[in-house]
């Protein structure tokens, strides 16, 4: 028998549960918080680790994800011999797509602007432009990364692509290094963010991420929270650095009822939903990855964690 934990405050855990036991029905399936057999326990399937941490499984063979990211595991408390996994299925990229596309559109078809008109009661006609006079950033090209920006180039965008290592992505002007991410920020109109969360990465996007891009630029930040400086995010827009921002991740979450960014009129705001795991689709991959720990094999999309993703 291989027992599963289970802990996420954002899925359900008695969908995972019955979709999990339709394949495998000798499957035990602890679903936490809290665990009273830990000793037991062969696979932890997460978001975010147990409050008694990852470490009080001792005979633990496996880490799996319920998200394409990692950084919320708190990789440093877990034993560097146990082997992570992201969830990488084909429903989290398509909704991720989904969530960026909309957001492009909607800067692009100059909806902040006319919400600001709408709510000050002003009739002020802004002509469109083709999809092909706009250039689109995305920062990070990754699996998710990568898929955004293919589609946006289907849909007419003139799109760049950054990332950390070089890439060759068909119809993407890909780009890596310092130097080209400046050169990126000052010519884009909308960058998306898909970079995963790293020491490198952490803080990225702060003031002098923000003084290098056009005023009429607008960010989509669908990465994770420890990217954004948020009071840096409210100062580019108080002093028109940025016309506009969509966030789905924050630093806390959920995000404190008195914080500034509910109120502000240039941003608008998702509660951490871009990309979510559907059981029904990434039990498949989870499946496999069960299976695999059970025979001590590779993770299929095991993490490398000396770069943390």
């Amino acid at each position: 028998m291989t027992t599963v934990f289970f802990h996420s405050d954002l899925d359900n855990p008695q969908a995972w549960k019955v979709t999990l036991q339709e394949v495998m029905p000798d499957l035990d399936f602890i679903a936490g918080p809290q665990c009273d057999r830990p000793e037991a326990v062969d696979v932890a399937l997460v978001w975010t680790p147990p409050p008694q941490g990852l470490r009080s499984f001792p005979n633990l063979r496996a880490v799996l994800s319920l998200g394409a990211g990692v950084d919320q595991l708190q990789l440093a408390d877990l034993d560097a011999r146990i082997p992570v996994a992201r969830l990488i299925d084909e429903t989290l990229t398509q909704r991720m797509v989904e969530y960026c596309l909309t957001t492009v559109l909607f800067f692009h078809r100059h909806l902040h602007l006319h919400a600001i008109h709408q709510a000050n009661r002003q009739w002020t006609f802004i002509p469109p432009v083709s999809a092909s006079a706009r250039n689109v950033l995305v920062l990070g090209l990754g699996e998710l990364g990568s898929a955004v920006a293919s589609s946006l180039v289907k849909l007419g965008f003139s799109v760049t692509g950054w990332s950390r290592s070089s890439k060759k992505i068909l119809g993407i002007n890909c780009q890596h290094g310092n130097e080209a991410l400046a050169l990126a920020l000052n010519a884009c109109d909308v960058v998306i963010n898909l970079l995963p969360l790293t020491a490198q990465t952490a803080g990225l996007i702060n003031r002098n991420f923000f003084a290098q891009l056009r005023p009429h630029a607008c960010l989509v930040q669908a990465g994770r929270g420890g990217h954004l400086v948020e009071a840096d995010l409210l100062t580019a827009l108080d002093h028109g650095q940025l016309a506009g921002a969509f966030i789905d991740v924050f630093s806390v979450e959920p995000l404190p009822m008195s914080h500034p960014f509910w109120s502000h009129p240039l941003l608008r705001l998702t509660p951490h939903v871009a990309s979510i795991s559907d059981p029904n689709q990434s039990s498949k991959t989870v499946i496999e990855n069960i299976h695999r720990a059970m025979r001590g094999e590779v993770l299929k999309h095991a993490i490398d964690r000396t770069v943390g993703y």
